[in-house]
């Protein structure tokens, strides 16, 4: 396997809406028992762990969390592509901050380090360049 990394994270999405989508569905079908704390929690889960879901929804709140098998399939296979998209943002991001850090710290050293040092062995002989 090429990216071992990404396969894990769009696991990881893919994971995060089935339970996000499971949850919404036991809300459903408690629907006028449900308490108004535990909606605003779970809407907050879904803005932050499955965006798509809640942006599908943000058309009709009044509509059912789970809306249908069909809608299931995108909010899954969407949620899958936004963790696969965030981990290869995350992994372009820090390699290039890594090789700019690196060609800092490395113009800083050269800096640091091009000028002549002398050390002295005695105090009796004269200084000598390293």
């Amino acid at each position: 396997m090429k990216n071992k990394r990404m396969v894990q994270f769009a696991f990881a999405g893919l994971l995060t809406a089935l339970v996000l989508q499971a949850v919404g569905y036991r809300m459903d079908l408690a629907v006028p028992h449900i308490q108004l704390g535990n909606q605003i929690v779970y809407n907050w889960l879904t803005l932050c762990f499955s965006p798509v879901a809640f942006f599908l929804r943000l058309g009709n709140p009044h509509a059912a969390i789970f809306a249908g098998w069909s809608m299931f399939a995108v909010v899954l296979f969407s949620n899958v592509l936004l963790y696969a998209g965030f981990c290869r943002f995350c992994q372009v991001f820090f390699a290039r901050l890594g090789e700019k850090l690196a060609h800092e710290n490395g113009m800083t050293l050269a800096r640091v380090y091009s000028k002549p040092t002398f050390h002295l062995v005695d105090s009796k002989m004269k200084a000598w360049r390293a």
